[in-house]
């Protein structure tokens, strides 16, 4: 792209941004945002002539919003154009919640098209969907608009957590997720991140996970079916892909599943490189299922970030066992979903007892490198006791963690079959420990590493428990 072009381009941004008012509610705030008066003339007028000076202003705005929703500007202003495009395409309609309903679960959740969205299914690209629900919602104006000031940006947040609730909720146990009562949190205790970027950057984050939930779901995957296979003692031992491979792995048994290690021999070195991956097998109609979780999964839980589908497979499993002993012999494991194909195991064959590799695991002189040390954590589920208004959580066998249900409305629905328990995490890196109280199945985490902490959170040590 010549300058020319490169100057086009960065006015257009500019001149969208300010009439759009997206990254600031009104002139006056986008002023104290970059520091200067945009005056009559408006932002792409400043910096004259100067490509370098117009770029500079879009850079350091881009770099504002990535810190603030980690979204790339320039990708959000193009798909606002593409998406306006469409809108344009698609005028009036009657009844835009449910139209846009209508995107969602065929996009999202592989419905039927229906009538009022056949025409324009063809025209729509995944990063400009979330724009396009806002646009037709008119929760964003066009990007030419010149309407001024955004009038009530709170109500355009209850508009928007009313329909992503509504819609969610269609057929998905989104309830289970708190991403949306996590942002209403937010919101609520911290008013001033309000802006029309911070609504698309909520619309992306619900409509993607509710993505990666539906496509669950049409793999017919429901925990609450499908209880955990009791497969102690059967799968523990060393398995193999290969006879003659130097990479084995094995189980090790967890109160809710399993660590499965991957370990790769390198006798000139005499060491191992391993990678930890968390496992559970369920049920799956007649068969067995495997969900498995990346290690740097655990950066995303403990940040409050969505999970991306890079970071979890749900795998169907063959289940060989020996027809004396009902031992298991071998596993086969396939993809449910495209997702999940960046898990390459693919059959697993128990090894036996022979002397390599689990000799050598058991040799000291063999050193043990983990790939993925600083996503290193031990999880230890430790409920101790659940009353009206508080959750107990064993610390360290003489105290207890005293958790208010106020924190969150969903833990309200915990119970004593829940998973729940303390989780360290320790970063090799920069010698910092951490540990959180975990609700697993919620998706929930609270820092109790320091008193400052916990005292955000309202989170006490008690020494015993106070029954209503």
């Amino acid at each position: 792209m010549n300058d020319d072009s490169r100057m086009e381009q960065v006015c257009g941004y500019l001149r969208m941004i300010e009439r759009t008012r997206l990254l600031r509610n009104t002139t006056a705030e986008l002023e104290e945002l970059v520091g200067f008066s945009i005056g009559d003339n408006g932002l792409a007028r400043k910096g004259g002539k100067s490509l370098f000076m117009k770029d500079a202003i879009f850079r350091e705005l881009a770099h504002v919003v990535r810190q603030q929703t980690e979204l790339d500007l320039q990708e959000v202003l193009d798909a606002y154009v593409a998406a306006d495009k469409i809108c344009e395409r698609i005028g009036k309609v009657d009844n835009p919640e449910l139209f846009c309903q209508h995107l969602v679960w065929h996009f999202y959740a592989d419905a039927e098209a229906t009538d009022d969205i056949a025409d324009i299914i063809n025209k729509v690209q995944p990063e400009q969907l979330p724009i396009l629900v806002l646009l037709v919602l008119r929760l964003l104006p066009r990007p030419t608009a010149k309407g001024g000031d955004v009038k009530d940006i709170a109500a355009n947040y209850r508009h928007l957590f009313g329909w992503l609730s509504e819609t969610v909720n269609q057929g998905i146990t989104m309830q289970k997720l708190p991403l949306i009562a996590r942002q209403e949190d937010e919101v609520r205790s911290n008013p001033g991140i309000m802006s029309r970027i911070h609504l698309i950057s909520i619309a992306n984050l619900v409509l993607y996970t509710y993505a990666a939930l539906s496509t669950r779901e049409r793999a017919n995957i429901s925990h609450k079916e499908m209880p955990d296979i009791p497969f102690d003692p059967m799968v523990e031992g060393i398995w193999k892909e290969e006879e003659l491979s130097t990479v084995f792995w094995q189980f090790e048994s967890l109160s809710n599943g399993y660590n499965l290690y991957r370990y790769e021999f390198d006798s000139n070195r005499r060491s191992f490189a391993f990678t930890q991956y968390f496992m559970k097998f369920s049920h799956r109609g007649n068969g067995v299922m495997a969900f498995v979780v990346h290690p740097h999964a655990i950066r995303y839980l403990l940040s409050d970030k969505a999970l991306p589908t890079s970071m979890f497979a749900h795998l169907d499993c063959q289940i060989n066992t020996d027809a004396e002993n009902g031992q298991v012999e071998a596993i086969s494991f396939n993809p449910l979903t495209a997702d999940g194909k960046w898990f390459a195991l693919r059959q697993l064959k128990r090894s036996g007892k022979d002397a390599f590799p689990q000799s050598l695991l058991d040799d000291e002189r063999y050193e043990k490198k983990d790939c993925h040390a600083d996503d290193a954590y031990d999880f230890t589920l430790s409920l101790a006791a659940i009353t009206s208004e508080h959750i107990y959580i064993v610390k360290d066998g003489k105290t207890y963690y005293k958790v208010p249900k106020s924190l969150n409305r969903l833990l309200d629905e915990v119970g004593f079959n829940s998973t729940v328990g303390v989780l360290s995490f320790s970063n090799t890196t920069s010698g910092q420990s951490s540990a959180y109280i975990a609700f697993d199945e919620f998706q929930l985490h609270y820092d109790v590493s320091t008193l400052d902490a916990m005292r955000e959170h309202q989170i006490e040590i008690v020494d015993s428990i106070v029954l209503p």
